[in-house]
């Protein structure tokens, strides 16, 4: 299926992800719950979850009352370093098949995927948790209760 942005699942997951335990203003959140909540699988959500840790964006305790916390403020954590932590830097290329040369005189695209992929690492870059939070745009009063 096509999508909007060429991000993976595991980094729509981690974004939304790393809002909610934003949101939870310093509480341990439970991967169960992010689960229900964001609507998404629990394993995959706990494969992302463990990357999140392992990039240092967020600590995790296991168990009954484990969960997961903010390892730094919301404002020192931008919407880029949760990409990069998934999906790894974010290319500078102009090709979407990595090369300098095409097999055609010019790009088909005619440079419009660099100039969306430059847009949205600004984006990214300038965008942080507590941009988001602080907005009053979180989530949804009746999705905190499912």
């Amino acid at each position: 299926m096509a999508r909007v942005a060429g991000f993976s699942e595991a980094t729509y997951i981690a974004l939304h992800s790393m809002v909610l335990i934003a949101e939870n203003g310093g509480e341990r959140i439970s991967i169960k719950d992010m689960a229900a909540r964001l609507h998404v699988s629990e394993a995959h959500l706990a494969k992302v979850i463990m990357r999140l840790s392992h990039s240092g964006l967020i600590d995790t305790v296991r168990g009954p009352k484990g969960g997961a916390v903010l390892a730094r403020l919301p404002e020192e954590i931008s919407f880029l370093q949760i990409l990069e932590s998934i999906d790894g830097p974010l290319e500078r290329s102009e090709c979407v098949f990595g090369r300098r040369t095409c097999v055609y005189q010019s790009c088909i695209f005619e440079g419009f995927l660099k100039r969306l992929t430059e847009e949205a690492r600004e984006w990214l870059a300038k965008r942080n948790l507590a941009d988001f939070i602080n907005t009053g745009t979180g989530v949804k009063t009746n999705e905190k209760d499912n």
